[in-house]
């Protein structure tokens, strides 16, 4: 490695300098490593020399000097400036502002640099000075070079430690506190954590004047109420409601646009206008934190948070939620497009069988609505899906409605304990009956673990799904595969065994009052005026019916012969209910 002769050089016999600093984080004070202190420190020493000038200064700041990924604009001008020999020696206040990856990436520089006749003096290590003042600095400058990468190692060692124990214990341990939330501060085990908490409530209206907690609640309850993310966005939007970036102080908000602009490597800049996007009110739905969960590593495939879980699968919950984590999961449930239940059909009205799942279509399996031509039920597939066609299929429904409840009765009228399929039938009976009339402590835990249940198998699912697109190749792709799948199997295991115990607890305690439905009535007919059935409202029969059948399924029609009543009695079918299978299969019998 040469040392670089400064003086001579065809330009007054005047060295000339500039002055380069880096700050992975900006901090404009009084600080040793400020980015102002090191430029100030650089031109301090520069004309302390003999025959020096100040010609430039390269600055990056906010970006990191480890990372080999990180592009660091003024560095890649520094290098290009040198190259054009436009400079005889650069300043530095530490070698750890030029580079911190170690020995071979420093003397690699400072060799490039050597290439085109630039010296390297460092204004706090004066033993690093590449110059011909100094035969010693090349010995200590790659001395120097390997104990900073060595002090940057040790460093984003115990930053990572110090992360993952504060996390596995729920705390906000970086990045800006999530939209609605607040942030306390509580001592745990001799730790500092920042948990987080739903932010204030108001009684303002959803506008310009609602806080970020309300906006929170309300983007939830339209969720829930069959609004699409975009139809929650443009009504936020009309409404003048703050967006999350938009609730932000000015310097606040440009600092997070060019924070997501730098981990998009150069993509075009976060500059939307404070107008609700269905993009953010998707990853605010999507947020495991609503339901109190501490969030764990981004999905590769979807980019949405998921769920921190300790070694046992179950996952981590610090904090109060703006939602209980049933809620939450229904929630997803719904988002994805995979709960097929709803209490109302979409003029408001509730009906004994449309739109809330056990109504399905027998050209297509799709759940039946209800529709105002002709009081029907109705299945209406705008454009053909795979082998199935486009088609409308409709069916009387007073007529489907009588059908339906004489079936049922005549079948719970007719159950014989010799029977193994009416044995079976009485059993998938006798346990929903129980869950029904659990009390509400119970019942809310059986919808918290059965949503629970539901969700780990979607997730192992998906997961399944990314392993077989290549996501996870390599060494430290498959075991990240298999610790999660192995977390998540640990978890779908313990819900079930906790569905089991709660449904065998409440089964046992319930007797089904078969006799006493049955004998209701004089005529012993529920379905007579007057009847048990006549009296029940809508909610009490979809409760019964839920009882003994899955699905209620419509065939199309095939005939014109025969009365309303007949004609719809042949298309309807009905699948009654069966206990689980000791695989966890439902199974179920048509009648």
């Amino acid at each position: 490695m040469e040392l670089i002769a400064l003086g001579g050089r065809g330009h007054v016999d005047m060295v000339r300098a500039v002055t380069y600093g880096r700050q992975s984080h900006k901090s404009e004070t009084d600080s040793q490593t400020s980015p102002q202190m090191q430029k100030e420190k650089g031109i301090s020493y520069i004309n302390s020399q003999d025959r020096w000038t100040h010609v430039g200064h390269y600055e990056d700041v906010g970006l990191s000097g480890y990372d080999p990924n990180v592009f660091r604009p003024d560095f890649e001008r520094l290098m290009k400036d040198a190259r054009a020999r436009k400079f005889d020696v650069v300043v530095i206040y530490m070698l750890s502002r030029l580079t911190r990856q170690g020995a071979a990436e420093a003397l690699k520089i400072q060799q490039e640099l050597a290439s085109h006749g630039v010296a390297l003096v460092s204004t706090q290590e004066p033993f690093i000075n590449t110059s011909d003042d100094n035969p010693f600095g090349v010995a200590f400058f790659a001395l120097i070079a390997g104990l900073a990468h060595q002090e940057s190692k040790n460093k984003s060692k115990f930053i990572r430690d110090a992360f993952a124990t504060l996390k596995v214990k729920g705390s906000h341990s970086s990045g800006p506190v999530p939209y609605g939330f607040d942030v306390e501060t509580v001592q745990t085990d001799g730790l500092t954590l920042r948990l987080l908490k739903p932010g204030v409530m108001s009684d303002a209206e959803i506008g310009p004047e609602s806080t970020p907690s309300d906006n929170i609640m309300h983007i939830i309850e339209s969720a829930e109420s069959g609004m699409t993310e975009n139809g929650i966005a443009a009504h936020m939007t009309d409404k003048e409601t703050k967006t999350p970036l938009g609730s932000l102080d000015q310097d606040a908000a440009k600092a997070r646009r060019e924070a997501a602009q730098r981990r998009r490597k150069g993509g075009e800049s976060d500059t939307a206008s404070l107008e609700w996007s269905d993009r953010v009110v998707r990853r605010i739905l999507r947020d495991p934190r609503l339901a109190g969960f501490a969030i764990g590593p981004v999905d590769p495939k979807t980019r949405e948070r998921t769920i921190l879980r300790d070694e046992e699968g179950q996952p981590v919950r610090p904090h109060e939620g703006f939602i209980t984590p049933k809620r939450w999961y229904d929630l997803q449930t719904l988002l994805d497009g995979r709960k097929r239940e709803r209490t109302m059909d979409r003029a408001g009205t509730m009906t004994f069988l449309g739109s809330w799942g056990v109504l399905r279509c027998g050209k297509c399996g799709s759940g039946m609505t209800v529709s105002n031509v002709g009081q029907t039920y109705v299945c209406n597939l705008r454009r053909s899906v795979g082998d199935v066609e486009k088609h409308v299929l409709r069916i009387a429904m007073e007529e489907t409605n009588n059908v339906v409840a004489a079936r049922l009765w005549a079948k719970v009228a007719k159950l014989d304990p010799e029977n193994d399929e009416d044995v079976a039938l009485l059993a998938a009976a006798a346990e929903r009956f129980a869950v029904q009339g659990a009390d509400p402590e119970a019942t809310a835990e059986l919808a918290e673990q059965e949503a629970q249940l539901a969700h780990v198998q979607q997730s192992m699912t998906e997961l399944y799904d990314d392993r077989d697109e290549g996501l996870y190749e390599g060494p430290t792709g498959r075991q990240a595969f298999r610790d999660t799948i192995r977390k998540y199997r640990q978890h779908e295991a313990r819900c079930t065994a906790r569905i089991d115990e709660l449904k065998t607890s409440a089964t046992t305690a319930t007797r089904l009052p078969i006799e006493e439905w049955v004998a209701d009535t004089e005529s012993g007919d529920p379905v007579e005026p007057g009847g048990l059935w006549d009296r029940w409202g809508v909610a009490e029969r979809r409760a019964f019916l839920a009882l003994f059948a899955d699905e209620v399924i419509v065939n199309p029609n095939t005939t014109r012969r025969g009365t309303s009543w007949e004609r719809v009695n042949g298309r309807v079918e009905i699948k009654w209910a069966m206990p689980k299978s000791d695989e966890g299969d439902n199974e179920s019998v048509t009648a």
